[in-house]
């Protein structure tokens, strides 16, 4: 092997390391653009040095008076793939299309489906290392690390969750939502092949006897003893998302058009059901507005399922009370 080849194989596998470690690392606020970055770059030095291997040409014609390039991403990925609806090559291709998108677009969470795109990617890249090149990377990284970190509860990340509206652009929301579609698209196109191109993030909790369909089990402790139960801090931007307009909008949406709230109506229920003593449904700080949680707009939807005039009565004890409070006054 070339000492070229040997150096860019070297350093494709120093971006692939880089690239993990920056996308396991949720601490990191722009770990998205970097990891395509990084990904990009190691499957383009891996590329070159496998057209190299190959004996095949890497650089474009060097033209007068200008210096010699290397050929593109694209161009490599060209080469060696040489079918349009090769899973890996559409793969890397998306996440280039990412990459050279990223960089114009203030994105400051990783959203599912671009999170399963990588995942594939990442699986993509070893599988691929040990068959061009018989190199095995099990001695450099850990197994663990080829499963990325995710947030926990994949909705609170989801481009309608209100708390994402108020962080991102129109724009934004926009592109990343045609990205996404365009990504579920062409994974149901691939079929069987579907998972070296997309691998959808979908958890599951459950407690139950039989855990079989679980992702993640619960203990009650060694040998029926009891577990210890740790009050965990919550983060309210993912407890309590909502702002009052907000939870009219989904009270309203989830209504289907029967009955149609205003913010008046979640005043009402706010005073005449104690809302604001109820943690689970309500925060509200010093410096925070009032917020409300996913709980609440699902409580609000039931007790109208169940009584027709639900709203209509709390609106009429709201009034009977502020009446009274008057007179007491």
């Amino acid at each position: 092997m070339k000492r070229l080849t040997k150096n860019l194989i070297g350093n494709s596998i120093e971006a692939f390391i880089l690239a993990l470690e920056t996308i396991n690392r949720p601490s990191v606020k722009y770990r998205m653009e970097a990891f395509c970055f990084l990904f990009c770059n190691a499957w383009e030095l891996m590329v070159k040095a496998k057209l190299l291997n190959d004996g095949r040409k890497i650089f474009y014609r060097k033209r007068r008076k200008q210096t010699q390039r290397s050929f593109s991403l694209d161009d490599c990925l060209n080469c060696i793939f040489t079918s349009e609806s090769n899973p890996i090559k559409l793969n890397i291709k998306k996440i280039h299309e990412l990459r050279n998108n990223a960089i114009h677009l203030v994105i400051p969470f990783i959203p599912r489906d671009i999170m399963g795109l990588f995942q594939a990617g990442v699986l993509n890249y070893p599988r691929t290392l040990q068959e061009w090149f018989s190199i095995s990377l099990s001695d450099r990284i850990p197994l663990g690390m080829m499963v990325l970190v995710y947030d926990f509860d994949p909705s609170q990340h989801s481009l309608e969750h209100a708390r994402i509206k108020r962080r991102i652009s129109v724009e934004t929301v926009r592109w990343l939502t045609e990205f996404q579609q365009d990504i579920r698209n062409q994974a149901v196109s691939l079929g069987d092949s579907m998972q070296q191109y997309y691998i959808p993030i979908d958890l599951k909790l459950t407690i139950t006897r039989s855990p079989k369909k679980a992702d993640i089990l619960l203990s009650s402790g060694v040998v029926g003893e009891e577990a210890l139960i740790l009050e965990v801090p919550k983060d309210i931007d993912k407890t309590h998302p909502y702002r009052g307009k907000e939870v009219v909008e989904l009270v309203n949406q989830k209504l289907g058009g029967t009955l149609q709230i205003n913010s008046f109506d979640v005043l009402c229920i706010r005073k005449v059901h104690n809302i604001e003593s109820r943690s689970e449904f309500y925060y509200k700080s010093k410096y925070s507005p009032r917020l409300y949680s996913e709980q609440l707009v699902e409580w609000i939807v039931k007790q109208s399922a169940k009584d027709p005039k639900f709203f209509i009565r709390t609106r009429n004890k709201a009034n009977i009370e502020r009446r009274y409070k008057r007179k007491k006054s």
